[in-house]
């Protein structure tokens, strides 16, 4: 589940909750903050619980995944789909006190979840799959708040997938030389060479695309600030990537939580 490893949740319920307080017009309602973050930490845990499983052949032979539960066979493969299908239980249960749509989106984004692991052998950026698994909470979080998908919410579906495909792209880094070893899709394989740009693309359309959200709302100077803020920070941060070193692309993946963070901040004190 990779409970003891949160930033995965934590990347996945930023922009979530941004788009909870677009969509709320700055306000979140108690009940829905505490079903998506209850529902993120679920779901990420239950995406990594399936990816495991599917893996567990890979894992042995990756040298950052070898010491996996699955693949030393410390917990068995009836274990590991039994927690899967509690999480996605407990999940369930969650949509519930959610609407229709909401349960539609779910149910499709499970299929998702399910398929993301088996992607890396059938497609060369598997990140692409990765980047609308993780956005899918934008979607439910619009639909769940107001009970439709207006524009807003697929321009900044959009623009957290390019920020995914950025900060994953740099993950991708420590596992390059295993991935094209067993021939398994990784985009900073695919991009060799240009990864540290794919990275700058990506994170700055994102920053523009929200940027740019932020201009056609009821926006507060707070925002401005804040945005400010994450520029600088964003900037620094990729300028610290040294392409000869791969720990350092592994170093801008973990600063994107504070740049997720900041994003929220920005709308959560602009709109309000």
């Amino acid at each position: 589940m990779r409970a003891d490893r949160p930033i995965g949740t934590f990347l996945l319920l930023w922009p979530t909750l941004t788009a909870l307080t677009i969509a709320g017009s700055g306000k979140i309602e108690i009940h829905l903050l505490i079903i998506f973050c209850i529902g993120t930490f679920l779901m990420r845990s239950a995406g990594c619980v399936i990816n495991d499983y599917f893996d567990q052949d890979i894992d042995k032979k990756v040298y950052r995944t070898n010491k996996r539960p699955l693949a030393t066979g410390s917990v068995s493969n009836f274990e590991a789909l039994f927690l899967f299908t509690f999480l996605l239980s407990l999940s369930a249960l969650l949509l519930i006190f959610l609407n229709l749509l909401s349960f539609l989106i779910a149910s499709s984004l499970l299929i998702l979840v399910i398929f993301y692991p088996l992607a890396k052998r059938i497609m060369n950026v598997p990140q692409i799959i990765l980047g609308i698994v993780f956005s899918g909470g934008i979607l439910m979080a619009f639909s769940a708040s107001a009970n439709e998908l207006p524009l807003i919410a697929f321009v900044l579906m959009f623009a957290n997938f390019c920020w995914i495909f950025s900060y994953d792209t740099a993950y991708a880094m420590t596992d390059r030389d295993d991935d094209k070893f067993l021939n398994i899709g990784n985009s900073s394989n695919f991009f060799k060479g240009n990864e540290k740009l794919v990275i700058w693309l990506g994170s700055l359309i994102n920053f523009f695309l929200i940027f740019m959200t932020g201009l056609n709302e009821n926006i507060n100077s707070y925002f401005y600030i804040f945005s400010f803020i994450n520029g600088f920070f964003l900037i620094y941060s990729i300028s610290m990537i040294d392409k000869n070193k791969t720990d350092t692309f592994f170093n801008f993946f973990k600063k994107n939580n504070y740049i997720g963070a900041l994003i929220f901040i920005s709308f959560f004190a602009g709109l309000n």
